[in-house]
């Protein structure tokens, strides 16, 4: 464990999707395919594995009160970066992304969060609950993070109002990022500073990732979100605290998306391993 810079968590936790089930299970197909994934990356010319990646057990799962099941994650977080190791947490669905915001403020006293998503996740509540997967934007903003949403095509007016009466929620919706360059021009103007970011599998428009909770037509092709996360996460004056990946439902444990799920992981990984990242300084 001394050795290992990349922790990777899997959290299937899944109470709240509200369409397509099977969040639960991405953990564990992501990580069965990842087996399949070449070490080399030809761009970059690393192999990410070699920084040192150590994949835990399953968090076990309380999903009779998901405000405990928060606890839990933050509980768990907080262990693993207070070794100093970088975390990467596979959900689940997006509900995760809350507890683990919330143990990395233990050791950060600044930092925004960008999340890559279809859905802006801003409701109050929804189906009975402040912490189904449609809210958790919503508890993070109200947490006093500065959070950018990036892709949006699906909004309701009530989160559509809470964002313009707010100032540290900022939304880039697809329909506008289609008509400029988003890939360099929303990465390069992002503040500087640093970064927990959580990457929505919705994001990718359902001919690349169709198994995913709740897709949307309009979304974004696997090139152009490449091309975005270099641009930012290279940034020199950026700096990526963690990540998570969430709101994949794989149908079967080799589902193809899971295998594109798992290269863009490895893909971030490879951009943290280069040289000149913060973590490695």
């Amino acid at each position: 464990m001394s050795e290992v810079k990349f922790v990777i968590m899997p959290v299937p936790f899944e109470f709240s999707t509200s369409f397509i089930k099977g969040t639960a299970s991405a953990p564990e197909s992501i990580i069965f395919v990842s087996e399949q994934l070449e070490f080399f990356d030809e761009k970059y010319l690393v192999e990410p594995y070699k920084c040192g990646i150590r994949t835990l057990s399953p968090l076990q799962i309380n999903i009779e009160k998901p405000s405990s099941m928060v606890k839990i994650i933050q509980k768990e977080a907080k262990k693993i970066i207070g070794k100093g190791k970088f975390l990467i947490s596979i959900g689940g669905e997006h509900t995760i992304t809350y507890g683990l915001v919330k143990a990395f403020k233990n050791f950060y006293s600044d930092f925004n969060v960008l999340i890559l998503d279809a859905h802006s996740d801003l409701r109050d509540s929804y189906q009975g609950s402040k912490f189904s997967h449609a809210c958790v934007s919503r508890r993070i903003v109200e947490d006093g993070f500065k959070v950018y949403i990036t892709g949006v095509r699906s909004i309701s007016k009530e989160e559509f109002m809470f964002a313009k009466s707010k100032n540290n929620v900022e939304i880039f919706y697809a329909y506008k990022m289609k008509k400029m360059d988003w890939k360099n021009e929303i990465a390069k103007t992002l503040p500087s500073g640093k970064y927990y970011l959580s990457f929505d599998a919705d994001f990718f428009d359902p001919s690349v990732l169709p198994e995913v909770g709740t897709p949307e037509p309009g979304g974004f092709l696997w090139d152009e979100t490449m091309e975005f996360l270099e641009n930012f996460v290279l940034r020199r004056d950026i700096e990526i605290i963690g990540f998570d990946f969430v709101e994949l439902s794989p149908g079967v444990l080799n589902s193809p998306s899971s295998f594109i799920s798992s290269k863009l992981i490895y893909k971030i990984i490879s951009f943290l391993c280069l040289n000149g990242n913060k973590i490695y300084k």
